[in-house]
């Protein structure tokens, strides 16, 4: 399986940190301007769809959204049948995902778009599969980066790396180097320690956590769902959860809540959780149903958007995507395609000005990073949303953050189909945020208001 290229020449190296999805993707766009794309993963080749230890969130519910599978299908043609094939579920939206948010079930409402509900060790090794079919792309798995060396005129000149079964570090040369190593990334300190400007933060603490278990539903023809999600009013409830179809006839259930109200790990406390929620219906679900392993949990302390704009923070041929950038609630279940909306970005800067960092114009740094911005803008801009409703979450609210919860909610609560419909589409990156203050969805939101 390979991924469709756009025909064009290549020369020099590029090195990826990292091999998740963010990092995966990556390497496939750089692939189609650079001779060689060489991506520096610190856990083991995975041989299997299972959870590893560089992707902490790998045992909970992972949804895969619109924009997401619509860019992920255009760099891999075949990728949404890999997935169907596989045992990935589809679902409708306004039809077979039940959600309940801001105190109301959303309306239903014809002509959807679909989801795919799947583990998230199975998308990525499908990703991984089809990246891995790609020549000039080559891993070097259980190789961890201690460092950069760096020329005179500031950038980049070799990336230190050291193997697990190898003592001694080795200096590995590239032309673009791109950091995409997740949440844990230490680069802002590698590059204040260079003498690069600090890398400003934006830093949300909410003290949050989630739990999830495997379960096998008995059959019932009575069920009339393929997902839903039960997500608290806040600030007055801090409880939330949501069960979705998996590959292999099981179904994923995650519990979670705010403000250190956090679900127990074994079955009995867990259960009893879910059972507080201000509807029943997941735990009425479960009464039946057999949990198949452990209850694994992932706790969630902060929110971290990192700001690489902007001169002297970042050698010219260094990028960040991914987790390493923005880091927001992942309950929200946006950081897939916030990455592969981010590589799109990725592409186009190689596209448009070729594969020898050294020869890009001044500008195209700085226009990589804007790009990036307009896509997090909207990301983190609903994840804090959510969070900063809590007075117990620590945090500058963003200008305009009482206006802006106020619509949101609005949204949220409406039983209005046509604002349901579209604020699904807001939500799932298919269309901007603006396409809600249209004249129609106004005149429903606030009719009798």
């Amino acid at each position: 399986m390979g991924g469709k290229h756009v025909t064009g020449e290549t020369a020099g190296k590029a090195i990826v940190i990292g091999s998740g999805i963010a990092g995966l993707l990556a390497a496939r766009v750089l692939s189609e301007r650079f001779a060689e794309v060489h991506v520096l993963e610190k856990d083991a080749e995975p041989v299997a769809p299972t959870p590893r230890k560089g992707v902490p969130q790998g045992h909970h519910v992972h949804v895969l959204l619109n924009r997401g599978e619509t860019i992920l299908e255009d760099l891999f043609p075949g990728f949404r049948k890999a997935l169907l094939d596989g045992g990935s579920v589809p679902a409708t939206l306004g039809r077979d995902v039940n959600w309940h948010v801001a105190g109301r079930w959303m309306p239903k409402f014809d002509k959807g778009m679909e989801t795919f509900f799947q583990t998230r060790p199975f998308l990525e090794q499908v990703i991984r599969t089809f990246v891995s079919a790609i020549p000039t792309i080559h891993f070097h798995y259980k190789t961890a980066v201690t460092g950069f060396d760096y020329a005179e005129t500031g950038s980049v000149r070799s990336v230190r790396a050291r193997t697990q079964d190898e003592e001694q570090e080795v200096a590995l040369e590239a032309d673009l180097f791109v950091e995409a190593a997740g949440r844990g990334t230490r680069l802002d300190q590698e590059l204040q320690a260079a003498g690069f400007t600090p890398v400003p933060a934006t830093r949300v603490e909410v003290d949050f956590a989630y739990a999830s278990g495997l379960f096998r539903l008995p059959p019932s023809e009575n069920r009339d769902w393929r997902a839903m999600l039960i997500y608290p009013k806040a600030p007055e409830e801090t409880r939330a959860a949501a069960i979705v179809p998996v590959e292999g006839d099981q179904w994923l259930v995650t519990a979670a809540g705010y403000n250190g109200d956090h679900p127990p790990l074994d079955a009995a406390g867990f259960m009893a959780f879910i059972g507080t929620l201000s509807q029943p219906h997941i735990h009425t679900v479960l009464q039946d149903a057999e949990l198949l392993g452990p209850i694994r949990p992932f706790k969630f302390k902060a929110g971290v958007r990192r700001h690489f704009g902007g001169s002297n923070r970042t050698p010219g041929n260094l990028l960040v995507l991914g987790d390493a950038i923005c880091s927001a609630n992942p309950f929200f279940g946006q950081g897939i395609a916030v990455a592969a909306q981010e590589a799109m970005v990725l592409r186009d800067l190689v596209k448009t000005h070729g594969h020898s960092p050294a020869a890009w114009p001044d500008r195209a740094q700085k226009s990589f990073y804007r790009d990036i911005d307009r896509i997090l803008d909207i990301s983190w801009g609903l994840a804090i949303g959510e969070d900063l409703k809590y007075p117990s979450t620590s945090g500058k609210k963003p200008f305009g953050f009482a206006i802006s919860r106020f619509f949101k909610d609005r949204v949220m609560s409406s039983n209005d189909p046509d604002v349901a419909r579209q604020f699904y589409r807001v939500m799932h990156f298919a269309e901007s945020p603006l396409t809600l203050l249209r004249p129609r969805i106004l005149k429903a939101l606030f009719r009798g208001a």
